[in-house]
C-alpha cells in the first residue's frame, strides 16, 4: 500500500461532497491547520469554519467535516468533504484501516498540536496523544530493515 486512497476515506464517511476522483491520494492526515503538508486530508477539531481555510492554504486537498456543521461559503464546490459524526474518530478509524492494510511508510499521520493551540481541550489532547503514539509505534525503526523489525 502506498498513499491513502480517496475510496478508503470515502468508506469511513457517512456521505461526501465535492469532486469524486478515485485517483486522489492523500500523503498526510493532519489536525494542525498551520502545518505545511503535501496533498493533505485535514481533520478539524474545533472551529472548522475558521481552521479549514488555513489548512487549505497549507496543503489540504480534502477534509473530514462534522455532520450538521454549517459549511463556510469559501469552500469550492469541487473540494472534497467527508461528513462524519466526529472528525477525530474518523481519523482514528482511517489510521487503523491504513495500518491493517499494510500502510506504514508512505503516508503520514500528524496528531500533534502546538502547546498554545486553542483547538483542543484536555480530553481531545489525550486522544491525540494516544493516536500519535499508535502511529509512531507502527513505524519501522530508523536504520532497520524488515529482518530486524521482526525480532
Amino acid at each position: 500500500m502506498s498513499m491513502i486512497a480517496y475510496r478508503m476515506v470515502q468508506s469511513i464517511a457517512v456521505e461526501a461532497r465535492g469532486i469524486v476522483d478515485e485517483t486522489i491520494r492523500f500523503h498526510a492526515v493532519f489536525v494542525d491547520p498551520t502545518q505545511q503538508v503535501k496533498n493533505g486530508l485535514f481533520v478539524p477539531l474545533e472551529r472548522g469554519a475558521e481552521t479549514l481555510k488555513t489548512a487549505i492554504e497549507h496543503g489540504a486537498i480534502a477534509s473530514f467535516w462534522r455532520l450538521g456543521d454549517p459549511l463556510p461559503r469559501y469552500i469550492p464546490n469541487q473540494f472534497p468533504l467527508f461528513f462524519v459524526p466526529s472528525p477525530l474518530e474518523a481519523a482514528a478509524a482511517l489510521l487503523e484501516r491504513y495500518l491493517e492494510q499494510g500502510g506504514e511508510r508512505d503516508a503520514q499521520f500528524f496528531f500533534a498540536l502546538p502547546k498554545d493551540s486553542f483547538l483542543a481541550d484536555a480530553v481531545v489532547r489525550r486522544r491525540l496523544a494516544e493516536l500519535q503514539k499508535r502511529w509512531l509505534s507502527a513505524q519501522p525503526a530508523k536504520g532497520c530493515d524488515d529482518a530486524c523489525q521482526n525480532k
